[in-house]
């Protein structure tokens, strides 16, 4: 029964097209004299580097350093043309061309596609779809860039805030695959994650498999076992009867809903 639940959370998370800086240096001589020189900033050289290759488009501006985002290793920049990107910077190192860069960059650019502020905070995070920077282009899944502790955010309110941004993205998804009304997807795409962090901290009991199926499903969890089981053995004699009720409960036709059930099982086989 726990298995199953967990397995229900992971495929409704699969719904989701799916959650620092240094410096180098150098010296330079006169007449045999080492003459000591400033340390070059990595940000700052990579931020020149790019301007570098867009002479005549606009500027771009440091946003927030590899220092400042949860998300280690990268820098985000803006400017005018091109609005905001996040750039992997774990490999660059000083005085590298584009090229060199280019090769060696775990990941591609991320184009940043949607903000949230935290007025409380008065903190900015930066959602973007992430690729791989390998042949095939591999999704890598959304990229959030917030600030650490360390530039004075409080991370638990930091992790709460992208956890709710994710639960927004599920619940969007949930509704456009199937068939459900916005805020039916989003009120499962919470059951689903209250369920899996409280699954975390705790055993499960059948108290809570039971409001977690009522809630999902309208029966109890046993009533939702039998069926699901038999299910798998080739007997539908219950599921039929389980479909039209979730479907009822969800407020989506009987066909939507034997997808999503279908989506489980096959996630609960595999």
């Amino acid at each position: 029964m726990k298995k199953l639940l967990f397995v229900l959370g992971m495929s409704m998370s699969f719904l989701l097209v799916s959650c620092g800086g240094g410096g180098g240096g150098g010296t330079g001589g006169t007449g045999g004299t080492v003459i000591p020189q400033p340390p070059v900033d990595k940000v700052q050289s990579f931020v020149d580097l790019l301007n570098s290759r867009y002479l005549y488009d606009s500027t771009y501006y440091v946003v927030k350093r590899p220092e400042q985002t949860a998300t280690e290793g990268f820098v985000v920049v803006y400017s005018a043309d091109t609005g905001y990107i996040a750039y992997d910077m774990q490999n660059y190192l000083t005085g590298d061309t584009w090229n060199t860069y280019s090769s060696y960059a775990e990941y591609q650019p991320v184009y940043i596609h949607g903000t949230s502020y935290d007025s409380f905070g008065q903190e900015t995070f930066y959602f973007g779809d992430a690729y791989e920077n390998n042949y095939y282009g591999t999704y890598a899944g959304e990229f959030v860039f917030d600030e650490t502790s360390e530039a004075g955010k409080d991370l638990e309110k930091a992790y709460g805030l992208i956890d709710a941004h994710k639960t927004t993205k599920i619940g969007e998804a949930l509704a456009a695959e199937f068939g459900l009304s916005e805020e039916r997807g989003m009120r499962i795409a919470k059951l689903v994650s209250d369920w899996q962090k409280l699954s975390k901290s705790r055993s499960m009991t059948n108290a809570d498999a039971n409001i977690f199926s009522r809630e999902l499903l309208g029966v109890d969890m046993n009533k939702a076992e039998s069926a699901i089981v038999k299910h798998l053995q080739g007997d539908d004699s219950e599921v039929a009867d389980l479909v039209k009720k979730a479907a009822q409960v969800n407020g989506t036709g009987p066909e939507q809903m034997n997808e999503l059930l279908n989506t489980i099982f096959s996630q609960s086989n595999s």
